[in-house]
C-alpha cells in the first residue's frame, strides 16, 4: 500500500516523535511511504530513510492545494495520515480530488478540523469516547496508542547513593514542572536528601515558563540539588543516569515518555492526568500515582518512593513487561495496519 505520512510541525515532541515512529511502523508491513514535512522542521534529518518532501507550510496558501494534489497524485497514493490538525482542511480537499481517504491522528482531544476525516486514530480510549460524544461515529475511531521502538532487556537499576529524581519534557506549563519543583522543595524543607534533573526547555513559546521554574529554583534555594540540563537527545544515559522519573503533568493526552521510562527500567511517580491514567489504570502497582497539580501529594509519593526503595524497585519491571506487551512497535504497528485495511 502507497501511504502518506504528514506532520508539519516545527518543533521537537510527543507529537513529532510519534510521526517518526508511524514511518517505521508502516514499513514493518511493507508499505511505501511518502512523508511531508514542513520545510523548517527539526525532524529532517531523522526522515532520511524515507521518501519525503518539504513544504512552506500555510494554512492560507490554496496554491499548495494544487502542488500536494499533483505530488500525492504522481505517488499514487491510496491513503493519506495527517499528524497535524492544520494541515486538514487542505487535504481534505486534496483527498476528495483523489478519492482517497484521509485519516487524522488525534493526540489531543481537540475536536475541530479532525472531525473533517474519513476515519479518527485516537491514542486513547478516553478520547475515542470525548468524539463519540461529539458525534463522530463510533466505527470510523480506532485506538492506536503511541509506541515505543527498539527492544531493550529489563535491566535492574543499582541506586546511586544520593538517590537521582529526573523529569523532562517541553517547558509548557500543562506540564506541571512547577509542581515537581515545588514538590522537591518540601523534600528539601523536611531534610530528605537527592539530587535532581530538569530536562527540557521552553523552545520559543514559553520563555515565560522557563523564568518562573528557574525562580522556584532560587526560592527554594534549590539550586545545589537541581540541574537543569536542556533538551534531552540521549534517552538512554538520561535514565540511566537517574533513579526515579517523574510525569508531574497537568494534562497529558498520552505521554510517550512514560513508555521510554519504562523501556529503561525506571521507577515512575506520575500524575493522574488522562494519559498517565489510561495506561496504568488497570496496572496501578506498576507506579505511584499522585493528583495532578497537588504538590503535597506529589512530595508524599516521592518520600513513599525513596523510602521504600525495594517496593520501588519491584515496579520497574512490572512496567516494563506492560510496554512490550501493550506499546512495542511491533505490537502497535499490527494495529495500524488492521486499521488502515479497515478504512479503505
Amino acid at each position: 500500500m502507497r501511504i502518506v505520512n504528514v506532520m508539519i510541525s516545527k518543533r521537537t515532541g510527543g507529537v513529532e516523535q510519534a510521526f517518526l515512529d508511524y514511518n517505521s511502523a508502516l514499513k514493518m508491513h511493507n508499505h511505501q511511504i511518502l512523508a511531508i514535512v514542513d520545510i523548517k522542521t527539526k525532524v529532517k534529518s531523522f526522515i532520511q530513510d524515507t521518501q519525503y518532501i518539504t513544504i512552506n507550510f500555510n494554512q492560507y496558501n490554496y496554491f499548495l492545494i494544487f502542488k500536494l494534489y499533483k505530488t500525492i497524485k504522481k505517488f499514487q497514493a491510496d491513503i493519506i495520515i495527517t499528524h497535524s490538525k492544520k494541515t486538514i482542511p487542505i487535504l481534505r480537499i486534496v483527498a476528495k480530488w483523489l478519492k482517497i481517504p484521509l485519516i487524522g491522528v488525534a493526540h489531543n482531544d481537540k475536536y475541530k478540523k479532525i472531525n473533517q476525516c474519513d476515519a479518527i486514530f485516537s491514542i486513547t480510549e478516553y478520547q475515542k469516547e470525548f468524539f463519540i460524544q461529539k458525534g463522530y461515529p463510533k466505527e470510523s475511531i480506532y485506538v492506536i496508542p503511541n509506541m515505543i521502538k527498539g527492544k531493550i532487556e529489563y535491566k535492574e537499576k543499582i541506586w546511586h547513593h544520593l538517590p537521582v529524581i529526573g523529569s523532562m519534557g517541553r517547558f509548557d506549563p500543562m506540564k506541571g514542572f512547577d509542581t515537581y519543583l515545588n514538590a522537591l522543595a518540601l523534600l528539601r524543607k523536611e531534610g530528605i536528601e537527592f539530587k535532581a534533573v530538569l530536562g527540557g526547555d521552553a523552545q520559543k513559546e514559553y520563555p515565560k515558563e522557563k523564568r518562573k521554574l528557574e525562580q522556584i529554583i532560587i526560592d527554594n534555594q534549590l539550586d545545589k540539588s537541581v540541574t537543569l540540563c536542556g533538551w534531552v537527545t540521549d534517552k538512554a544515559n538520561f535514565f540511566q543516569d537517574i533513579d526515579i522519573f517523574v510525569l508531574p503533568s497537568n494534562y497529558e493526552p498520552f505521554g510517550i515518555v512514560l513508555l521510554e521510562a519504562m523501556q529503561y527500567s525506571t521507577p515512575i511517580v506520575t500524575s493522574d492526568a488522562e494519559g498517565p491514567k489510561e495506561i496504568f489504570g488497570k496496572n496501578k502497582d506498576c507506579v505511584y500515582m499522585f493528583e495532578k497539580g497537588n504538590v503535597e501529594d506529589l512530595a508524599s509519593k516521592l518520600k513513599q518512593a525513596l523510602k521504600n526503595r525495594e517496593d520501588t524497585k519491584k515496579k520497574a519491571p512490572k512496567a516494563w513487561h506492560l510496554c512490550e506487551k501493550e506499546y512495542s512497535i511491533d505490537k502497535v504497528a499490527e494495529k495500524i495496519d488492521k486499521a488502515i485495511k479497515k478504512v479503505l
